[in-house]
């Protein structure tokens, strides 16, 4: 019997596989088998069994050409592209350290003049004009101000008369009371400062009770905050602060600022921050003080430096007849005088003024004896 020719597109018998054809990827005669596991197209390394598996450079060349022909949806991105196809990063909001640099050249209105707040009293006359020509009308709008003095010389009801003409004038103001309870709910008989602020307040505006009650008290907070009732300085700043921002208070007179600190020791501090804070937040703050037997503020020459302005009211020797005749007192007389220390914002009287109580309400003005050659300008 003739032998059959054999089919030239026949696939050549796996022995391997029982006499099936071969299939592509598979192992030909003649080739190292593959390993347990081996995908197609790849090989023992370096041709040795037991090798770790490597890729076939040609089998992986045709697989990125196909991940690149089917373009990003395949997965693949070009690493050159990558940075341009990633998303828009997202922008940090927070400014860091920079938030606290403040650079002159970027803002606006840089130059401002002092404006004043009056106060019917010989107050407005110790700060003047930025000409240094005339008083500037008040105590500088936006400073915290340090008005010491010996007691019983009419600081408290040169402040109070001052409190109720900022209010006249539709200022929400602040009375922080440290020294005394501000009324007394017991009757005992004692004209508390309730009843002062209102004696005085009727005597320099000039209203009836119930104007007063509506123009004026309509527009006063009381805080008390004195160390006896176990107060301390941190306890005022956290009421202070709700005051300030809850009703909106640009005015404020505190009696005393020495006794929200009873040990004495850190007025200056005390004041230091309490700037701080009221130029945040537009406040003018006058703070009555007390003064040593050696005539000099409590809290001292940093005191001084601290406040934006300082008024300090003295008692003053005329220790000769010519200087008795000058201020218009008798030899060895002491009188009281008054005078602007400093103020960061404008220029200030350059002379002591002689001052005395007005009969009716008590505030500090200008004695008739002052004398000439230190007038003070209208």
């Amino acid at each position: 019997m003739a032998a059959k020719k054999p089919d030239p597109n026949a696939q050549p018998l796996n022995p391997q596989m029982g006499g099936m054809p071969a299939q592509p990827g598979m192992a030909q005669p003649g080739m190292m088998p593959g390993q347990p596991g081996m995908m197609p197209g790849q090989m023992p390394m370096g041709g040795m069994p037991g090798m770790p598996m490597m890729q076939n450079p040609m089998f992986a060349f045709m697989q990125m050409m196909q991940a690149f022909q089917q373009g990003p949806q395949g997965g693949y991105v070009d690493p050159a592209a990558m940075p341009f196809s990633m998303p828009e990063p997202v922008q940090d909001t927070d400014q860091g350290l920079d938030a606290e640099i403040i650079r002159p050249a970027l803002l606006e209105n840089r130059v401002k003049t002092q404006q004043a707040v009056p106060m019917g009293s010989v107050l407005d006359v110790l700060c003047l004009d930025e000409n240094g020509e005339k008083p500037l009308g008040g105590i500088p709008q936006g400073c915290t101000i340090a008005f010491a003095g010996p007691p019983g010389k009419g600081k408290t009801r040169t402040v109070l008369a001052g409190l109720c003409q900022v209010a006249l004038a539709g200022t929400r103001c602040a009375f922080i009371v440290a020294e005394e309870g501000f009324h007394d709910e017991e009757g005992s008989g004692r004209d508390d400062l309730c009843s002062r602020l209102e004696k005085i307040g009727r005597a320099v505006t000039g209203l009836s009770e119930k104007d007063f009650a509506d123009k004026v008290l309509s527009n006063v907070y009381v805080l008390e905050s004195q160390y006896h009732k176990g107060n301390s300085w941190d306890d005022f700043v956290t009421k202070y602060r709700y005051l300030v921002e809850k009703e909106q208070i640009k005015f404020v007179v505190i009696d005393s600022l020495n006794m929200l600190d009873p040990s004495k020791n850190r007025t200056a501090d005390n004041l230091s921050a309490l700037k701080t804070y009221n130029h945040a937040k537009g406040i003018t703050c006058l703070c009555v003080g007390q003064i040593r037997d050696t005539g000099g503020p409590v809290g001292g020459e940093a005191l001084q430096h601290t406040a934006d302005a300082v008024f300090l009211l003295e008692e003053m020797s005329l220790t000769s007849k010519e200087m008795a005749a000058t201020w218009g007192g008798s030899y060895r007389d002491k009188i009281d005088i008054l005078r602007a220390v400093k103020s960061v914002t404008t220029p200030t009287f350059p002379h002591p003024i002689r001052v005395t109580q007005n009969p009716g309400s008590g505030e500090l003005v200008v004695h008739d004896s002052h004398p000439e050659e230190f007038a003070v300008p209208s």
